[in-house]
């Protein structure tokens, strides 16, 4: 259970050397993308529309081949950060030291009464931390004629996870042992995994098309994915209760999933024989493995209008290897804080410490979603685009709360593209996007930022992203 929370831990806080190429309805994308404020559906071309709208994937107007490497520049997006707490908030409750006048002693700041029931709301409001990191290693389309359509063909990796401290335990933490209180554990979280993708995609246009337009294209991937990590909380119904004497009673209820690669050298409590001598490798052993889908459809109804629809991640993975499972349905009773075995059995009590047991498999699904777009050439050098993202579950980079965009790229600039947007909804709520983008003609560069509106409010900044990428095209 150690090693459960310190991947978490690590995932959360240290992530930034680990890779992703997801999108789901709320997940980091590619630059050009994130600096449209997470619009694609329709706006995505070429390599940039793998993961997003398969069929974006062909244009008539693309170069033959593309590449992305890791030359000039990597293909990264970084995200990270809460939908409650901000940098204000930190330092307030954090990030302030007092010195006592008497003897010199610095301490953390003293908080009043006021003080303790804002922060017990703003937990309440929220509690989610979120961290999203995406790196393409390689991919490349070919089109070998225009009739013939485009192939592609991508590895990625993807690192995410969701984390949601209960406001029951700040609760306790805030208030201590309070008597006749009810401290509910609900509402915690955890999930987190390492997914790499091989995708194999498939673009081109259709022939035989509806009179309504002019043009249609179609586009479709398959990928085949392998599991390095996972970690989840699948359910926690737990609660604390004090009585007028202070002690505290309650009953346990939870269970949770681990599984890594053998070469993470992760040692369980429970197990007396595991092996921790692999070293780490850039190819770990999967812990498990799944197969995912992703299509799409994109329509030119005249010169100035398209409509895009796109389903992603459609697919589930199973893990299968070193996969434990801790549970915990127990009662405890404390009557003495001091005792420190009391304390020791209601960490275990709500851990699932010397509960874990390895079991045969567990699936769980991908950050399936669905995107629907519209676009529109104000001028030559002018794009507008609308996009709707609905995801279908709330695992990593994705959310059942749906999710409106705006997007612009202008490119009247010469060699210089300079994209903005705005998006509502989801996870984050509000998005303002910019982004810049070079194209040299063989070599483009691409930079982007959805969360730009933090740049004039740095205290009150949630949240961190950040993308960039080169591309080759021949």
């Amino acid at each position: 259970m150690k090693k459960l929370i310190r991947f978490s831990a690590a995932l959360f806080f240290t992530a930034t050397f680990i890779f992703a190429q997801g999108v789901g309805s709320q997940g980091v994308t590619d630059a050009r993308s994130l600096g449209m404020a997470k619009t694609f559906a329709v706006s995505s071309s070429g390599l940039d529309a793998l993961g997003q709208n398969p069929a974006n994937l062909f244009s008539d107007s693309l170069k033959s081949v593309e590449m992305e490497l890791p030359i000039p520049i990597p293909n990264i997006a970084v995200g990270a950060g809460s939908n409650f707490f901000s940098i204000e908030n930190y330092n307030y409750y954090f990030g302030t030291k007092v010195t006592d006048p008497t003897d010199g002693s610095v301490t953390g700041r003293i908080l009043t009464y006021a003080d303790k029931n804002n922060l017990k709301d703003i937990f309440k409001n929220g509690g989610t931390i979120i961290s999203d990191v995406n790196v393409l290693l390689f991919s490349i389309s070919i089109r070998p004629t225009k009739s013939s359509g485009t192939f592609a063909f991508s590895i990625s990796d993807r690192v995410s996870g969701i984390f949601t401290m209960p406001s029951g335990l700040v609760e306790l933490a805030l208030d201590g042992n309070t008597p006749k209180k009810i401290y509910n554990f609900n509402d915690a979280g955890l999930n987190a995994s390492w997914l790499r993708k091989y995708s194999f995609t498939y673009s081109n246009k259709l022939k035989f098309l509806p009179k309504v337009f002019k043009s249609f294209k179609i586009g479709a991937s398959l990928n085949l994915v392998s599991g390095f990590a996972y970690a989840s909380l699948n359910r926690i119904n737990t609660e604390l209760s004090t009585s007028d004497n202070y002690v505290i009673s309650g009953k346990s209820d939870m269970i949770a999933y681990s599984a890594f690669a053998k070469e993470f050298n992760v040692h369980y409590d429970f197990d007396k024989n595991s092996n921790t001598n692999y070293s780490m490798t850039p190819f770990p052993t999967p812990a498990g493995s799944g197969v995912g889908f992703d299509f799409g459809f994109s329509a030119e109804v005249n010169n100035k209008l398209s409509l895009g629809l796109s389903f992603t991640d459609l697919g589930s993975v199973k893990w299968d290897k070193n996969i434990a499972m801790f549970t915990s349905s127990k009662d405890f009773l404390i009557d003495d804080i001091t005792d420190g075995a009391q304390l020791d059995t209601l960490k275990n009590r709500l851990t699932g410490k010397n509960n874990g047991r390895y079991i045969n498999s567990v699936t769980t699904p991908m950050a399936s979603a669905m995107h629907v777009g519209a676009s529109y050439i104000v001028t030559s050098k002018l794009l507008l685009a609308l996009d709707y993202h609905q995801g279908f579950n709330d695992q990593p980079g994705n959310t059942k709360d749906p999710r409106f965009s705006l997007g612009i790229d202008w490119h009247d600039l010469g060699i210089v593209n300079i994209r903005t947007g705005f998006s509502v909804g989801g996870f984050e709520k509000f998005n303002w996007g910019l982004g810049l983008g070079l194209d040299f003609g063989l070599l483009e560069i691409n930079f982007g930022s959805p969360d730009f509106q933090y740049l004039f409010s740095p205290n009150s900044a949630k949240r961190i992203t950040f993308a960039m990428n080169s591309k080759w095209k021949f």
